[in-house]
């Protein structure tokens, strides 16, 4: 590696897993060489993110650039150069062996530019910022098992899957990330509106499709939401920084519209009132 700049600054995390490894890199400018020596032995696939700055690569004669969230395959077992700017970034490296049978063309698919408009991109990179900061690398081996598993279907959907490989891919790994994202939209947008029309349209999907989604859980996205505004409101119920804040002014806030409909949901979820709640009679 070679710093640009007066100034050289390198923030790394790398995370393994059978079948997946994930890199997330920060910092200042900078050239860098993956050698010949390096490269030896490795088969690995990797799918390179740039979230932040602009990242060049060049491998196999060809060179592309990327910034904005757009992305490059490039191939550990083969020799590259790269340059970057101030930039963030998310490797994604999986077994040749593992993904090459998931792709339509793997070797055509190597150093082409995937712009932050693929659909199966924006997925990936929410699945992946998922499973770095939730609980889920820390999780059973059966959970990690299903992760790395979704995380290969969204890479191949992202370079370009095979028919079988997308069918597989939208019952499973799509399907995971779709339904993550869906229901952070939610958590993050309570007091507004979460209707299945409005998430639908969000997400490019059909309202049929998102019921669908909460059905295969066992539950419905009205149940979902409900069960978010109640656990919110007694989130900031127990919590003294919200003492000055009437229960009603915390429930309207979480998006409930009507007091009556909210106390009794309440009492129901957690067997105690609000009131009973916020004195610390639990």
């Amino acid at each position: 590696m070679e710093p640009v700049g007066d100034r050289f600054r390198c923030n790394a995390r790398f995370y393994r897993l059978p079948g997946l490894s994930i890199s997330c890199v920060s910092g200042s400018p900078l050239r860098a060489n993956r050698t010949r020596e390096l490269a030896e032995g490795s088969q690995d696939l990797v799918l390179m993110m740039c979230l932040e700055g602009v990242f060049t690569a060049s491998q196999l004669g060809r060179e592309a650039a990327i910034s904005g969230g757009g992305a490059v395959l490039l191939s550990a077992a083969v020799p590259w150069h790269h340059e970057r700017t101030t930039s963030r970034l998310v490797g994604v490296g999986m077994p040749r062996v593992a993904l090459a049978p998931m792709l339509s063309h793997p070797d055509a698919a190597l150093m082409s530019v995937i712009p932050s408009t693929v659909e199966a991109l924006r997925l990936l990179t929410g699945y992946i910022d998922l499973l770095i900061n939730d609980a889920t690398l820390a999780g059973t081996n059966e959970v990690r098992r299903v992760a790395v598993n979704h995380v290969h279907d969204l890479v191949a959907m992202t370079v370009g899957a095979t028919r079988d490989a997308a069918e597989i891919a939208a019952g499973r790994g799509v399907r995971a990330a779709r339904m993550r994202a869906i229901k952070t939209d939610i958590e993050l947008n309570l007091e507004g509106d979460v209707s299945v029309a409005t998430l639908a349209a969000r997400h490019r999907v059909s309202p049929r499709y998102i019921r669908k989604l909460f059905e295969g859980e066992d539950t419905s996205l009205s149940q979902f939401v409900l069960g978010q505004r109640l656990t919110r409101v007694h989130r900031m119920l127990s919590d003294p920084r919200h003492a000055d804040r009437t229960i009603g002014d915390i429930a309207f806030g979480a998006g409930f519209g009507d007091l009556s409909t909210f106390n009794r949901e309440f009492r129901r979820r957690f067997g105690v009132t609000p009131s009973d709640v916020r004195s610390g009679r639990q």
